[in-house]
């Protein structure tokens, strides 16, 4: 018997969620991983580049303070410059690919009923919100910074309320100031249980894409030990670049913060039970038409 394929709009406890993430990612490896890269690849790589050119700029740049042979001194913002804004930027850039893509994908997969989406409708879903989005999140990143200036416990509760944003805006539509509300509709009566998720999955994270870091950094580690100083920078560009893989594993992390928006949205609106509902109304035998038998 073929297995049941994910539901997305249903709700789900703490190890409901879980299981359905790992689940769904096996169910659609292929299409999810091909779309995540096709889409979110080119961000990652951009920033990944950028990232190792930094690295070894500031590699040579504290090699040179030690050595006392620095131009610009002990200066603490000698660090600070086009490159390092340039850092920030692809790689916020890169998070907020990854996160639209996945839950392009995601929308997509239940607009099609739990089919397998083309990668031509994810990328129209992408293309339609990543800039808005990209914009949307500096403004939370303002709100966030203001929480977090006042006191820290109202920055924690604006860091989880403001998680499932981006699912809210590409799954229903919405404008800021909308999604910002329906956020803290969703999230007052379950924050704990929000916040204990998305930890436990961002660590699951952390120790996935370490192993595949720690593996990387140890054999370019020998490889710099065994050649020039030259050769040295290069290879740090390129453990950069190699670290991209690390970042698949984020799509664990953004599978599980979409099915618990869908977990939220059902608690708070109940539209799969209504849509069950009317689906098991279409399907009954319409008992006007059976003929009558004596």
């Amino acid at each position: 018997m073929a297995e049941q394929k994910v539901e997305l709009r249903k709700i789900r406890d703490f190890s409901d969620n879980l299981n359905d993430t790992f689940l769904f990612i096996r169910q659609n490896l292929k299409p999810l991983l091909t779309t995540f890269l096709g889409i979110a690849g080119l961000f990652m790589l951009v920033a990944a580049i950028v990232s190792g050119i930094y690295q070894s700029d500031m590699s040579s740049f504290f090699e040179q303070i030690v050595k006392g042979t620095s131009q610009v001194g002990n200066s603490p913002y000698a660090f600070i410059n086009t490159n390092y804004f340039l850092v920030i930027l692809f790689s916020w850039l890169s998070i907020m690919a990854m996160q639209v893509a996945i839950v392009s994908y995601m929308k997509a997969y239940e607009d099609n009923n739990r089919e397998t989406p083309e990668f031509n409708q994810v990328w129209r879903t992408f293309l339609s919100h990543f800039l808005f989005l990209f914009f949307y999140s500096l403004a939370n990143l303002i709100v966030l910074a203001i929480g977090f200036g006042l006191c820290i416990l109202p920055g924690i509760f604006l860091l989880v309320a403001l998680v499932p944003f981006p699912s809210i805006v590409i799954i229903e539509g919405r404008s800021y100031s909308d999604a910002f509300t329906r956020c803290f509709t969703l999230v007052k009566e379950n924050f704990w249980v929000s916040l204990g998720l998305y930890l436990l999955v961002y660590i699951i994270y952390l120790f996935n894409a370490g192993i595949i870091s720690a593996v990387i950094g140890a054999i370019t580690s020998v490889i710099y030990y065994f050649t020039t100083k030259y050769l040295g920078s290069a290879i740090g560009i390129f453990t950069s670049i190699l670290n991209v893989f690390s970042f698949i594993f984020y799509i664990i992390y953004y599978v599980s913060v979409v099915l618990h928006y869908y977990n939220l949205a059902e608690r708070v609106d109940g539209t799969g039970i209504l849509r069950k509902l009317d689906t098991i109304g279409n399907d009954s035998p319409d008992f006007d038409k059976i003929q009558e038998q004596y």
